[in-house]
């Protein structure tokens, strides 16, 4: 069963080629040149010359673009559920990487390896619930792929908004395991307000931004991958 990511390729291959092949057809014909009399059959239809020249036209520098660009689009914003979406620019390698090491205690590494969250895990824990959350967060992987593309970014990078704690509540505060926590039912309303944050009690989601600089000591086993 081809999955949306094959379909959106093969599509988004076949405008593109199109496109150039019938630019090509287009360009090595003058609109002016046709005979006025001559039909050309679209198999549908049948047009003059010259207006199946025009259409060719429009198909060829409008509509096939436009078309590239919207599949373009859609795998972007689809993308940026995938854990490889993420790792596909390297300035995020680093929490990918850390994330799938057993070894690491960082509270993404424990959520994965415990199967916490079983797909989508960098999305799942970076989106807001509800429409607005998911149009932002996908707003948000368009916007750090313009970024990550045209070079306009420093590392280590950092995050531009605070994480909400609702992300981690949606999931935790109905659970035993989280009543049974006094601290949790003490702070509830701090967290909920985001005045307090879980990564206060429960340390670092990532690896920290020194480790994440560029000739740290943790950089190249970051970037290459746990042993």
């Amino acid at each position: 069963m081809l999955d949306y990511s094959t379909v959106v390729l093969v599509l988004g291959t076949l405008f593109c080629v199109a496109g150039i092949l019938l630019s090509l057809f287009v360009s090595r014909h003058r609109f002016g040149a046709q005979e006025p009399a001559r039909e050309v059959s679209l198999g549908v239809a049948r047009l003059p010359a010259e207006s199946a020249a025009k259409l060719a036209a429009f198909a060829s520098l409008i509509l096939l673009p436009a078309l590239a660009m919207f599949i373009a689009n859609y795998h972007t914003f689809e993308g940026v559920h995938e854990v490889s979406g993420c790792a596909s620019c390297h300035v995020m390698r680093p929490m990918v990487t850390d994330m799938k090491d057993p070894d690491s205690g960082t509270l993404a590494a424990r959520h994965y390896k415990n199967r916490w969250i079983a797909t989508d895990q960098c999305y799942h824990c970076h989106s807001d619930y509800g429409l607005s959350g998911n149009l932002e967060a996908k707003m948000t992987g368009f916007r750090h792929l313009a970024r990550y593309t045209t070079n306009t970014y420093h590392e280590p990078i950092r995050g531009r908004v605070r994480f909400d704690n609702k992300n981690c509540l949606n999931c935790h505060e109905t659970t035993a395991k989280f009543k049974a926590v006094k601290s949790h039912t003490t702070a509830h309303d701090r967290l909920a307000s985001n005045q307090m944050i879980c990564l206060n009690c429960h340390g670092a989601s990532h690896p920290t931004g020194a480790q994440r600089t560029p000739g740290s000591a943790d950089y190249s086993r970051l970037m290459e991958g746990w042993r």
